[in-house]
């Protein structure tokens, strides 16, 4: 009965001890205070016994022994105590030093395993207006590069990264590669991106946005896109589930699969943007290449370094003026169209179009703190009519060298922009993995568009004399894409060697005509290290794949609606970014005309106006290589014959 009592108590104990923490703490304050009453009470009872003539008093005794508890050199003061005193003093020093030590113990333990889970990053996140990023990718450099460009006017931005990758390795890769960051602090933690644990641990309820990043690339499998996009799916969830379901943050997510682009989108109505990345990209390659000088609007308008997309409605709303109106109450701002309180996005409406009182405009500017309303209405120049110009629309020719998963988009789209009779070339390796694909989609596209020339070759054109056979001489166009591969160095690096093989081949065709071809280059480039080198090689238009998507990542992260407006500017339906000669649109182009003007008379051509873009400067980067976006109603320039309007219109005729 005895011992099963004793096992009982044994075991209370132990499952007492077993919680951690509090409890062992409160268990070790609990066996001190316990034997300093004991000790103590023995001190007094040994000064009964035999008087202690060195501590005379109780409190002096009882004083004693709490020193002696704490410290052992406290012994010292019963040097000249009486034997049995003397007992009571190494008695209670032997006691002291084993509880003493394990409280020290205890607490140094304590504080380390704190330290330990701070460095894993399990700690609550007690932020409130940050964005939270869920995933590690290399990418992630240039998102945050340009979060901490757009939180530059605020005092204190904070964004948060949760992925399953180590703490201390994200602090190390962010030290490392972003030393500045200005205004932004960086917050980074460890744990599952759909644990709604994590989730709240990041302070999920009380943010602006939430952007997940994809873990598979262009160049993985479908098997692992379609795995990467299920997790993905499964983070979505987690964010809404951690939240209020009617009241979470804003969710853009990366998403292959347009199947569940569309289930994602279905999760929560109008909050959760699904994002294309190789969608976007084809499309904007396809704009680029068609429109030369095109790469240099887009780098400034896509990102937070240089003129961005913002959303205005003045207070008073819009007063039932037209959209020919509202143009000019901007200046050093402009307005490419309007959202309307349904979300519906309108690009270059028509000049008598009456936005209603709640819809917001749809404003393209440095900053939204730079956007200013007029109350005086700047006074709209008087055109002396448009000139009688046509630009014909020439057929066009393209050249593709390369194949990924981004290739069936861009064939499409091309086949959607170019004019009757225009040929695209496709070449693949002899060794793709996709001959089938390719071989259906060529036909498919043949049987939808006659008017078009669409052909397919195999044929290892690194090879001495293969690329001569396939004379990129006779095409308007070159575009070399990026081959699949999950290291964007090994990427690249292939990518500038065709470069140099492609304009090495031109030159010769140059030496031997006399004359430069009339081919453009365009090459995709994944890492934006790389430029100056691909810059080297001659090539003045390409794509910076990975740059490119993470601007559009962080600009939608921190305003999830500018994605429909890329959207429908990268569509071929609707209104896209165009370059067309200032003669198109003056009858005297030489003589000194104002951007004003210029506006005036774009919408004459029921365009918009952008900027324009000053031929003499096109080499010079510091000039951003001649294209000035939104400058000043009341700027004049002296245009040259060759200078160019940047303008929003349906089409480039």
């Amino acid at each position: 009965m005895r011992r099963s009592r004793l096992a009982g108590i044994k075991y209370s104990f132990d499952n007492f001890m077993s919680r951690g923490g509090l409890a062992v703490f409160l268990a070790l304050l609990t066996l001190f205070a316990l034997s300093f009453i004991l000790l103590s009470g023995l001190r007094i009872v040994f000064g009964l016994l035999l008087p202690d003539e060195t501590a005379s008093d109780l409190f002096a005794q009882m004083w004693r022994v709490f020193l002696q508890i704490l410290d052992g050199g406290a012994i010292a003061e019963d040097t000249d105590a009486n034997w049995l005193n003397r007992i009571a003093g190494i008695i209670t020093v032997f006691v002291g030093l084993i509880l003493f030590s394990s409280l020290v113990a205890f607490i140094t333990s304590q504080f380390e395993a704190r330290l330990a889970e701070l460095r894993k990053g399990k700690s609550a996140v007690i932020e409130h207006d940050h964005t939270i990023i869920l995933g590690f990718q290399d990418r992630l450099l240039d998102i945050l590069h340009e979060l901490i460009i757009a939180n530059e006017s605020e005092s204190d931005a904070a964004v948060a990264i949760l992925s399953e990758t180590d703490k201390e390795e994200m602090d190390d890769f962010f030290n490392d590669r972003l030393p500045e960051r200005k205004t932004t602090r960086i917050v980074t933690r460890s744990g599952s991106t759909s644990s709604l644990l994590s989730l709240r641990k990041m302070g999920v309820e009380h943010c602006n946005s939430v952007l997940i990043l994809n873990e598979a690339g262009s160049a993985d499998s479908e098997e692992d896109r379609a795995d990467a996009d299920s997790r993905v799916l499964k983070s979505i969830i987690a964010v809404i589930a951690a939240t209020s379901k009617k009241n979470h943050p804003p969710i853009v997510a990366e998403i292959h699969s347009a199947r569940l682009r569309h289930v994602a989108a279905t999760l929560s109505e109008g909050s959760v943007i699904p994002v294309d990345r190789d969608g976007l990209l084809a499309r904007m390659l396809v704009q680029t290449s068609r429109v030369p000088g095109l790469f240099s609007v887009y780098s400034s308008l896509v990102g937070f370094d240089g003129q961005e997309v913002y959303f205005f409605r003045p207070d008073a709303g819009w007063q039932n003026e037209s959209f020919a109106d509202i143009l000019f109450r901007f200046s050093g701002s402009g307005v490419l169209g309007f959202r309307h309180e349904n979300g519906d996005i309108l690009l270059n409406p028509p000049a008598d179009f009456r936005p209603a009182a709640n819809d917001q405009a749809i404003i393209l500017a440095e900053d939204d703190s730079t956007i200013e309303y007029l109350e005086d209405k700047l006074e709209r120049p008087e055109m002396e009519g448009l000139p009688d110009f046509d630009i014909h629309r020439a057929r066009e020719s393209y050249l593709i060298i390369g194949w990924n998963n981004k290739a069936p988009v861009i064939l499409k789209e091309y086949a959607d922009y170019i004019p009757p009779g225009s040929r695209m070339t496709v070449i693949t390796g002899p060794d793709t993995d996709h001959e089938h694909l390719v071989s259906d989609l060529i036909r498919e596209l043949g049987a939808s568009y006659p008017h078009l020339e669409i052909d397919w070759k195999e044929s290892d054109w690194s090879e001495p004399g293969e690329l001569a056979g396939l004379a990129p001489e006779d095409y308007g166009t070159v575009i070399l894409l990026a081959r699949d591969g999950s290291n964007p160095e090994s990427v690249d690096a292939a990518s500038i060697a065709g470069l140099l093989q492609v304009r090495q081949h031109l030159k010769h065709i140059e030496r031997k005509l006399g004359h430069p071809p009339q081919t453009r280059v365009i090459s995709e480039i994944m890492d934006s290290e790389n430029v100056d080198l691909v810059l080297e090689t001659g090539v003045k238009d390409f794509l910076i794949s990975n740059q490119f998507i993470s601007r559009i990542l962080a600009q939608v992260a921190m305003e999830p609606d500018v994605h429909y407006v890329y959207e429908d500017l990268f569509s071929p339906e609707g209104s896209e970014i165009y370059l067309k000669p200032v003669s198109a649109y003056f009858k005297d182009p030489l003589k000194p005309h104002s951007y004003a003007e210029c506006v005036s008379a774009a919408l004459e051509r029921k365009e918009v106006c952008l900027g324009i873009r000053i031929a003499r400067f096109e080499g010079d980067p510091d000039r951003n290589h001649g294209v000035l976006l939104i400058p000043q109603m009341d700027e004049v320039f002296d245009f040259t014959g060759k200078d160019s309007l940047i303008v929003l219109a349906e089409d480039d005729g």
